[in-house]
């Protein structure tokens, strides 16, 4: 039996279909917005492609009927929390009633089957620092309708399991990076550093406040941890998912400098400062390290120099 994965196209979804490959797992991918399968572009040939979106329950029900999953990875989102201001009722359809509509089509088609819902670590917050690293335990209380949206999907997945018994699994991650990343801090430097290096941009970065401190796990090492979760937790419990190392963004851009090809003046623009920034997020993986043995293993250079290498190979 496959194993599918919603929001294929996506940046998470692209290398967890590429690892279930790797595992030797028959995939299916869904995918909303074809635009993206670029992500996709080395595995389109190994793997089952279907257009869906989540918010149509009857797509959805069509391809749980067709292929009948051994396990479901839940990545469809609309996942920026900025986007979820403008546009916050897409945000919560896409977000809440796609998932009712996968553990509602799963329960006709797939009854027995594991399914992953991809939280958030924005469920959680404004975190103080002394609550710092924060724990599955901590209250729930987001800033943003894509918070609001991601602690939906995490308590549908924990009230499917308490009332009809499904294998749901609630995996609250954090900040992901890697090769194909768009629209974070991290790579919206690295892009921009590129950009000069072709001489599409002056040589002089604008940035905003280099001081906060931010968990990132490589993308690689996320879809790694998503698996074993699957195959090592316990359904209906909550599990963050970070590395357990944490970066001040400065020392981020210092690595990305380091590695540039060429000089890079570095300005700070108050025009960049937001109104409020969390000064530390991160999260305590205590839990999923002690459950399913998993750590994060590529440090954080080799992720900057792999985002930096891939996008000077693409045009943007």
């Amino acid at each position: 039996m496959p194993q599918l994965v919603t929001g294929s196209e996506g940046f998470i979804g692209c290398f967890l279909a590429e690892h279930l490959l790797d595992l030797g797992r028959e995939v299916v991918c869904t995918y909303h917005n074809a635009s993206e399968l670029w992500r996709l572009e080395g595995v389109r040939d190994r793997v089952t492609l279907e257009p869906m979106d989540v918010r149509d329950a009857d797509a959805v029900d069509g391809v749980m009927g067709r292929h009948r999953p051994s396990a479901v990875y839940h990545m469809a989102a609309k996942s920026l929390p900025a986007f979820s201001w403008e546009h916050p009722v897409l945000s919560l359809e896409t977000n809440v009633l796609g998932t009712v509509n996968v553990m509602e089509a799963m329960g006709r088609h797939s009854p027995d089957a594991d399914v992953l819902v991809a939280c958030s670590s924005a469920e959680y917050g404004m975190v103080a620092e002394e609550d710092v690293p924060t724990t599955e335990d901590h209250p729930l209380l987001p800033l943003h309708p894509y918070g609001v949206s991601k602690v939906a999907q995490d308590l549908l997945a924990y009230q499917y399991h308490l009332n009809f018994g499904t294998r749901a699994f609630r995996a609250r991650i954090y900040n992901t990076t890697g090769p194909r990343k768009e629209h974070d801090v991290l790579s919206d430097f690295v892009q921009r550093v590129v950009a000069i290096e072709r001489g599409d941009a002056p040589a002089r970065l604008r940035v905003g406040n280099l001081e906060p401190r931010r968990d990132f796990t490589d993308v690689r090492d996320l879809v790694r941890a998503l698996t074993l979760l699957v195959e090592r937790g316990r359904p209906g419990k909550a599990y963050n998912i970070a590395s357990g190392r944490v970066y001040r963004v400065s020392d981020l851009l210092d690595i990305i400098l380091d590695l540039a090809k060429v000089e890079v003046e570095v300005v700070q623009d108050k025009g960049l400062m937001r109104p409020s920034d969390e000064p530390v997020i991160a999260g305590s993986n205590a839990r999923l390290v002690e459950e399913t043995g998993w750590l994060a293993e590529i440090p954080i250079e080799t992720s900057i120099a792999d985002m930096l290498e891939f996008w000077r190979s693409r045009p943007f």
